[in-house]
């Protein structure tokens, strides 16, 4: 196997992070985004929406997409369980990951409105974008800060998927580009601090 990533991207953090909580080392690859190789001719056959991280199998297919990824290398990898260990709490997981890709996505449209650091996905800035995705990001913070409860993690007493996906826009909006998120839910912000020092978030 092989694994295309940009190591200090949002989305491709979420399987690099897993593959440190699971304890694997697969071979990677580490696209240099600065000079746009993800939009290079070779990557976009690889994958042609031009996005890390992309994952090739030993037998040659091409998996796109982190959350995908993970879930093919769970499959292989089943221990620890990153995805609960029953009905109950493994639609729990999903639940709230799926809930944490949506924070991401928000996310990442307010992060193009409110920095200059992505020309190519927002050339021109706009007030009224940033404020609507302040709104939608705020409402799934709400959810995870009502759901963490008094728990460690975000799905019960052990790390999932869901902790690794809602962490990775986190350290993104906090550590690459110093702005608050999360800091009115402190519930969120306890965790983040714990979650941390993991040394699986290292980057």
């Amino acid at each position: 196997m092989l694994l295309y990533q940009f190591n200090a991207g949002t989305n491709p953090r979420r399987v690099s992070i897993y593959l440190a909580e699971k304890g694997l080392d697969i071979p990677r690859y580490e696209l240099d985004y600065a000079n746009r190789e993800h939009k290079s001719p070779f990557y976009l056959a690889l994958n042609p929406a031009g996005r890390a991280p992309s994952l090739v199998t030993d037998c040659g297919m091409v998996i796109t997409e982190s959350a995908a990824i993970v879930e093919y290398l769970e499959e292989l990898y089943p221990t620890p369980p990153m995805f609960g260990t029953d009905p109950i709490s493994r639609a729990k997981v999903r639940s709230l990951e799926r809930l944490a890709s949506d924070l991401v996505g928000r996310s990442q449209i307010w992060l193009w409105n409110v920095t200059d650091a992505f020309p190519h996905m927002q050339p021109h800035r706009s007030s009224e974008v940033t404020a609507i995705m302040h709104r939608h990001m705020t409402e799934i913070l709400d959810a995870l800060e009502q759901s963490i409860g008094e728990n460690e993690f975000l799905a019960g007493e052990s790390p999932s998927v869901a902790d690794i996906t809602t962490f990775t826009i986190f350290q993104t909006v906090r550590e690459r580009f110093s702005l608050p998120f999360g800091t009115n839910h402190p519930r969120l912000d306890i965790w983040y601090a714990n979650f941390r020092k993991r040394p699986s978030t290292n980057y």
